[in-house]
């Protein structure tokens, strides 16, 4: 076979190179593998084929996804196995075949998809949200533009004063989650995501998809942080941390894809599934790789130091702080929106992974220095902060424990934190009986009865 432009094992001459494949790459990044890890899975698949190792290289996997080469069918084949995906989802199909796939399937498919996002409030079990997760799931039909379209009474035009618009929104939207109650932000936020769905579907390709890609994957983000962190609905919050997730893939931002990684981690972090947690920091950490600010380096050790001390690894956890705090003072630009970390929310997890350790006057020390300088988006933080000090102070002075845990239910009413409200009744339950625990205890309940936002049906 002569080594022209059809040739798909060859390289191809300098002004003949293929386009880079962004989405082999986002699934292998997804799933946290390096190059080699991927072309080691390639060979196992191989080696259980029977077919010979024909001297496949990471640096062969890194060429496919940089377009400086065309994987073979026989690599083609097993690609999709390994990932679980159509090879129409892997950037693995020339255009030519891309064309002879069946659009009514893919209509279909995104008619029931968009029923699925009406319905948000309808439960997703946390298994196959990760499933999903993973490779960007069951949504990637739904937000992409690789050669599939829609019937033209069902498409939208977008231009690029209409995109900005919608990311400025997205803005206000992220600035409002600090001081408006939980639930009306919730409902505006959901709305806002659903429409950057809606326009993504019919954006052209270009800067404008791109910008509103973006600002679609934040909405998604946002909505999702407000369900998990405020409202106490996982199942919600994983489905948007998908749709988030897919549209990071559109606009290729890696710091917005760790972002989004690292919050999914939350789900199962939370209900101690270490290893589906860590799959996904995994995952977050290899799209830092791709260049991120030392703020998002700190955060992310900070999100694996939190599972880490919830899965009960105190060693990990500390581990994992220790990193943070060589990584927050380091070089490098962090992106606008990352308005939910900065130093003393450090320090905060430092005096949590503390605690978990046993260190109770470390965890002290930082937790203090972390409401000293705690910024003007820390009112849902003063909570937990709270309640960490009293936990702190609890096996030394019961009444300064006391004090704070009096302290954190203050900033409850005054800005309701769903974490914050679990964080003060576990440390409540952990002192000992008394008229001041107990009057805390009907304070706390009371609260969680009547300022508990319920989401918007």
């Amino acid at each position: 076979m002569s080594r022209d432009t059809r040739s798909w094992g060859c390289d191809m001459p300098a002004n003949h190179r293929y386009p880079p494949n962004r989405q082999l790459a986002w699934e292998r990044l997804q799933r946290g593998w390096s190059y080699e890890e991927l072309c080691e899975r390639i060979r196992r698949e191989m080696g259980s084929a029977g077919e010979t190792d024909t001297g496949l290289t990471a640096n062969t996997v890194r060429r496919w996804e940089t377009g400086e080469r065309w994987p073979d069918p026989r690599y083609r084949k097993h690609l999709v196995t390994i990932f679980g995906r159509p090879a129409s989802e892997l950037g693995l199909l020339t255009p030519d075949e891309m064309a002879m796939r069946p659009v009514a399937e893919v209509v279909d498919e995104i008619r029931r998809l968009l029923s699925m996002i009406a319905g948000h409030t309808e439960g997703i079990d946390r298994s196959t949200f990760l499933r999903g997760l993973f490779g960007v799931g069951v949504l990637a039909p739904l937000l992409s533009d690789s050669g599939e379209r829609l019937p033209a009474d069902d498409r939208r035009g977008v231009d690029a004063e209409s995109a900005q618009a919608f990311a400025r929104v997205v803005d206000q939207q992220a600035a409002l989650y600090w001081t408006a109650p939980a639930a009306e932000i919730y409902e505006a936020s959901l709305a806002h995501t659903r429409l950057g769905v809606t326009l993504l579907r019919g954006a052209p390709a270009g800067p404008v998809r791109q910008t509103l890609a973006e600002a679609a994957a934040r909405s998604a983000l946002l909505s999702g942080r407000v369900a998990f962190f405020d409202l106490d609905d996982s199942p919600s919050a994983a489905r948007l941390f998908q749709m988030a997730l897919a549209a990071t893939k559109e606009c290729g931002d890696h710091p917005l894809a760790a972002a989004v990684l690292a919050h999914a981690a939350f789900v199962p972090g939370f209900a101690k599934e270490r290893e589906a947690a860590m799959g996904l920091l995994d995952a977050a950490f290899a799209h830092a790789w791709h260049g991120v600010g030392p703020l998002t380096r700190a955060w992310l050790h900070c999100v694996a130091s939190e599972i880490a001390a919830r899965c009960g690894e105190p060693k990990e956890c500390m581990r994992h702080i220790d990193r943070a705090d060589r990584m927050v003072d380091g070089t490098g630009e962090d992106p606008h929106w990352l308005d939910f970390f900065e130093r003393a929310r450090l320090d905060g997890f430092a005096g949590y992974s503390a605690l978990t350790a046993g260190h109770h006057e470390e965890a002290a020390r930082r937790l203090a220095r972390a409401l000293e300088h705690l910024g003007p988006n820390g009112g849902k933080q003063r909570s937990v902060l709270h309640a960490d000090l009293a936990a702190a102070h609890a096996p030394a002075d019961q009444d300064a424990a006391a004090d704070h845990l009096r302290r954190a239910v203050d900033a409850l009413e005054d800005s309701w934190y769903g974490v914050g409200h679990e964080r003060v009744t576990s440390v409540l339950r952990g002192l000992p009986s008394g008229e001041t625990t107990a009057a805390l205890g009907e304070r706390l309940t009371e609260l969680g009865r009547t300022a508990r936002p319920e989401l918007i049906p």
